[in-house]
């Protein structure tokens, strides 16, 4: 699996953001167009950027020649390389993906900031929620968005988003916690699901990486 994480500067659309946009399909554009903060468009085109370079150089198949599909309430695909499997997530500043030829795959990424810890009776599991109050106070925002990400990652990774209850699963059992990977980067905790973690590697992103790839 390829983890790749882009930080990005949200000051302001740019120059290049423009001749990026041509890279995407025409679906993602008004996608993109729908967001009202400049800053959610960037991070809207560059994790599209982000997977698209992602899945070319791990098939060798031309960025400008994958298609996807993203049927409604569905997991996106790429039916240019249905080996090819891929998910991002993106919040305030900072993009995480993951491609994968050997099944399928979830990510999240969320800012460390206070916890909504109150929020856990509704959507974790009895096990999550006593290993989150267990740890000090500094500790468990921390802990709050480790299982955050793990659920997302999980939920994500299946392909079911919301049809799949919170509070039903545990990401702490043996049997799910052996499919997921949480660290923290910087200032966000980062999640990925996926079969096989036996091949990571993780790849430090910058704008002007995606620019190079796309523009020259």
């Amino acid at each position: 699996m390829k983890i790749y994480y882009l930080p990005l500067d949200s000051s302001g659309w740019k120059p290049a953001d423009q001749q990026l946009m041509t890279f995407i399909s025409p679906k993602r554009q008004d996608k993109i167009r729908k967001y009202m903060q400049v800053s959610s468009q960037r991070l809207s085109l560059y994790a599209a950027l982000t997977a698209r370079m992602g899945i070319s150089l791990l098939t060798g198949i031309p960025a400008s020649e994958l298609a996807f599909q993203a049927d409604s309430g569905q997991k996106p695909v790429c039916i240019s390389a249905p080996d090819a499997d891929f998910n991002f997530s993106h919040t305030r500043s900072a993009v995480l993906c993951c491609v994968s030829s050997k099944g399928s795959v979830g990510a999240d990424i969320e800012r460390l900031r206070a916890a909504p810890l109150k929020i856990m009776r509704r959507f974790y599991h009895q096990e999550e929620t006593e290993y989150v109050t267990q740890g000090s106070e500094q500790e468990q925002s921390q802990r709050f968005f480790e299982i955050w990400t793990k659920k997302e990652a999980y939920s994500k990774q299946l392909g079911l988003g919301l049809n799949l209850s919170p509070e039903s699963y545990n990401t702490l059992s043996p049997e799910l916690s052996s499919c997921l990977l949480t660290w923290r980067q910087e200032d966000y905790l980062c999640s990925v699901c996926g079969r096989d973690l036996s091949s990571i590697e993780k790849i430090m992103l910058t704008e002007e990486d995606i620019q190079e790839f796309y523009l020259g």
